[in-house]
């Protein structure tokens, strides 16, 4: 026959599931950034890197006005993303794409030198085997 379980017996229990929790969640993460690491970026097309570079290029002359900057966001968004076939290449460009829109409408968060670099260095892994990017400079 069962007895009750005791308070302290179920805070016993509580304890071990915590701690069994966040130590398969850190597996999870170490496990997930290990696989990033050791793949690297995905190898961009030809024609993606040739969109990016045309967007990197395009996204360097932002209108100065709020809601033109706006406007030419989701015009290049719209016409421009669908024809990405490699989602990598596409997500280092919407990045620099929102944050030169950002700049000029003052919303959103501006990078940090570190995730600029970041994202150049993703956007070049992409295209290593095509064309080198040329991104334009941030002005921090």
């Amino acid at each position: 026959m069962f007895t009750s379980v005791k308070t302290a017996e179920k805070k016993t229990i509580a304890l071990f599931a915590l701690v069994a929790v966040v130590v398969l969640t850190g597996i999870g993460f170490g496990v997930s950034y290990a696989w990033r690491e050791s793949r690297g970026p995905t190898a961009a097309t030809a024609e993606d890197c040739v969109l990016a570079q045309e967007l990197f290029d395009k996204a360097g002359t932002v209108p100065s006005g709020k809601e033109e900057a706006k406007a030419f966001e989701k015009e290049i968004r719209a016409m421009d993303y669908p024809q990405f076939v490699d989602q990598g290449i596409r997500t280092e460009v919407g990045k620099y794409v929102t944050w030169k829109v950002s700049k000029v409408t003052g919303e959103g968060t501006p990078p940090s030198r570190e995730k600029f670099d970041e994202m150049v260095e993703n956007a070049q892994g992409h295209c290593s085997d095509q064309q080198p990017l040329n991104i334009p400079a941030y002005d921090f």
